[in-house]
C-alpha cells in the first residue's frame, strides 16, 4: 500500500487501492474496518478524503443529509478522477432531489416493472441465442456481458429498433471517459441530448408503453420538465449501461471460480434470485467508489473520528459489504445466503432508482446461464485475461469461454 505526506508530515494511504484479484476486495479493507473504520486517504487528484468502511458508518453517510451531493458540483470539490460535464441530477440534495425522486418513482413501480419483464427476458435471450451461436471459445464480453446492458436500457426506454444503432453510438462516445478526444465526447453528448429531447416530445404527443412514457406523465399537479428528463435519462443511461456490463464480468467471473456453482443452480434454479444478491455483494466492479462521494456540510462524528465540514468522503460500499459484523463468513460466495442487506445498489436517498431492472436483467442472465450453459468454462486460465486499466467498472479486454 503506498502513501503521502500532507502539510504536517502525516503519512496517508493512496486510494484506489491496488487490487492483486480484481474480484477480490483488497485486503486493507479488513484492516481498515478492524483498525481505523473512518480513515484520511489521498486520491489520485491530490485531493484527501475521508475513507468509510465498516457498515454501519457507510449506512450513516448514506442517510444523513449532513453528507451532501450537491457540495460536489462546486469548482475545489474533490474528484477520483477528472469528470466531464455530464447532465445529471446525481448531485441535487432535499428537497429539489425529494421531488424529482417521487415523479421518477412511479415508472419504477412495481406494476409497471411487472410489465417490462418479458420485454428484458427477450432481450437476454436473443443475447444468450447469439453466444450459443457462436464458435467456441467465444468471447462472453464481447457477445453478452457489453451489449445487452445497452440494449436493455434501450428496450425499457421504448427506443425503436431502427434507431438504436446511433443512439448506441452516442453512448459509447458520450460515455468513454478518457477513451476518446474531449471534441469527440462532448459532440457526441450533443447529439444525444439532442435525440433524448426529440424523444421526449414525442412520448409527450403520444404515449408508449415505456418507461419514458411514464417519467414524461404528470404526477398530480407537477411533472419533470423536459432538460429534468435528459438528465435523469443520462443517469439511467450512466448506471445501466457500463456499471452492469461490469457486474455481469464479476457475477460470471466469482461464478465460474467453483466449478460446482453453475451446476447447483442448474439443479437449483429456485437459488438464483439469492444467487444474484450474493454474488452482487462479493462484486467488486466498482473500484474505489467512483461515484459514492460526499462532502460533509457540518462537523459530523463517525466510530469516534470527527469529520470536518468541507471535507470529502467516500463511503466504500465494497467494504462495508464485506462487514463480519453484517455478513458471517463474508468472503465466502453462499449462493444461498438469506440475509443480505449489501450495499452494492446504494441505500437511502440516492438508491439506485434503476435498481429493480438490473435486479430483473442479471437474473434473467444468470437463471439463463445456469438453464442452458450448465458446463460453462472459461477457455484460458483466469490468470492470463488481460485487465482494462481503468479506476471503475473495470473488466478484461476479452472472455473465452467453453460451454
Amino acid at each position: 500500500m503506498s502513501t503521502q505526506s500532507d502539510a504536517t508530515g502525516t503519512r496517508h494511504a493512496t486510494f484506489p487501492f491496488p487490487q492483486d484479484d480484481p474480484c477480490l476486495p483488497p485486503p486493507e479493507y479488513a484492516r481498515l474496518r478492524a483498525d481505523e473504520p473512518v480513515t484520511q486517504v489521498v486520491l489520485p487528484t491530490g485531493d484527501r478524503a475521508w475513507l468509510v468502511t465498516r457498515h454501519a458508518d457507510v449506512l450513516t453517510v448514506l442517510g444523513d443529509e449532513r453528507f451532501s451531493r450537491r457540495a460536489l458540483t462546486g469548482p475545489d470539490a474533490p474528484r477520483l478522477a477528472p469528470i466531464p460535464p455530464l447532465p445529471s441530477l446525481f448531485y441535487l440534495d432535499p428537497p429539489d432531489h425529494t421531488r424529482v425522486r417521487r415523479l421518477a418513482a412511479r415508472a419504477f413501480d412495481p406494476a409497471r416493472l411487472a410489465r417490462l419483464r418479458p420485454r428484458v427476458d427477450r432481450v437476454v435471450a436473443a443475447h444468450l441465442d447469439r453466444l450459443a451461436a457462436a464458435d467456441q471459445p467465444a468471447d462472453l464480453l464481447a457477445t453478452v456481458a457489453r451489449p445487452l446492458p445497452l440494449a436493455v436500457v434501450a428496450a425499457v426506454l421504448g427506443v425503436p429498433d431502427d434507431e438504436y444503432e446511433p443512439f448506441a453510438g452516442w453512448i459509447r462516445t458520450a460515455f468513454s471517459f478518457g477513451a476518446v478526444p474531449p471534441d469527440e465526447q462532448m459532440a457526441a453528448m450533443g447529439g444525444l441530448q439532442q435525440y433524448l429531447a426529440a424523444l421526449i416530445g414525442s412520448r409527450r404527443k403520444e404515449p408508449a408503453e415505456d418507461v419514458l412514457s411514464d417519467l414524461v406523465a404528470p404526477t398530480g399537479d407537477d411533472q419533470l420538465a423536459d432538460h429534468e428528463l435528459v438528465a435523469l435519462v443520462f443517469d439511467l443511461i450512466g448506471a445501466g449501461d457500463q456499471p452492469v456490463t461490469a457486474e455481469i464480468v464479476h457475477l460470471v467471473l466469482n461464478l465460474l471460480r467453483d466449478p460446482a456453482r453453475l451446476p447447483a443452480l442448474h439443479a437449483e434454479p429456485e437459488l438464483v434470485p439469492s444467487a444474484v444478491e450474493e454474488l452482487l455483494r462479493h462484486s467488486q466492479s466498482a473500484g474505489g467508489g467512483l461515484g459514492s462521494v460526499r462532502i460533509a456540510v457540518a462537523d459530523v462524528e463517525l466510530s469516534g473520528v470527527t469529520i470536518p465540514a468541507g471535507d470529502p468522503v467516500i463511503p466504500s460500499f465494497n467494504a462495508a459489504n464485506f462487514d463480519e459484523s453484517v455478513f458471517p463468513d463474508a468472503d465466502r460466495i453462499d449462493l444461498a445466503r438469506r440475509r443480505n442487506p449489501h450495499l452494492t445498489f446504494a441505500q437511502g436517498i440516492h438508491h439506485c432508482l434503476g435498481a429493480p431492472v438490473g435486479r430483473m436483467e442479471l437474473t434473467a442472465l444468470l437463471g439463463g446461464l445456469a438453464r442452458d450453459f450448465p458446463s460453462l468454462r472459461l477457455a484460458v486460465p483466469e490468470d492470463q485475461l488481460q485487465w482494462l486499466p481503468v479506476p471503475a467498472f473495470r473488466t478484461p479486454g476479452e472472455i473465452p469461454v467453453h460451454w
